[in-house]
């Protein structure tokens, strides 16, 4: 390549290293990339407790309101679920936006409810113990 002030500043092989680089992160990038669950499936809990299990694939859009304290109001629409109204102080929990992907949580803690989606997939493997 060029000289700089008498000194050669990258070689062939170097940048034929940087390309190897760069092509196991984009592949890697490529086969670890989220990819959403077939069946997302949100589970909403009231004070540590399963109060309802809601395919979003399945279901229509609809307004769900949990009889809580202080009472909370979820909002199913095309296939996303999100804390739409809330009678606590801060109104946290509606600022959190929608929730679709395998993963995302939202809580609204003075009503002691938590909204997560998770994928149906049983045969999903979470950890192998040896």
């Amino acid at each position: 390549m060029k000289n700089i002030f008498g000194r050669n500043l990258i070689k062939r092989s170097d940048v034929f290293v940087i390309f190897l680089t760069l092509l196991l992160i984009f592949s890697t990038f490529l086969i670890f990339r989220h990819t959403p669950s077939q069946n997302p499936v949100a589970v909403v809990t009231v004070d540590g407790k399963v109060e309802k299990e809601i395919d979003l694939t399945l279901q229509e859009d609809c307004i769900i309101t949990l009889k809580t304290d202080p009472v909370v109001t979820l909002e199913i629409r095309e296939h996303t679920i999100s804390f739409v109204d809330s009678r606590c102080p801060d109104h946290t929990c509606e600022k959190m936006g929608v929730l679709n992907n395998v993963g995302d949580t939202a809580a609204c803690i003075p009503a002691k409810v938590i909204v997560t989606v998770k994928g149906a997939d049983k045969n999903d493997v979470d950890a192998v113990v040896g």
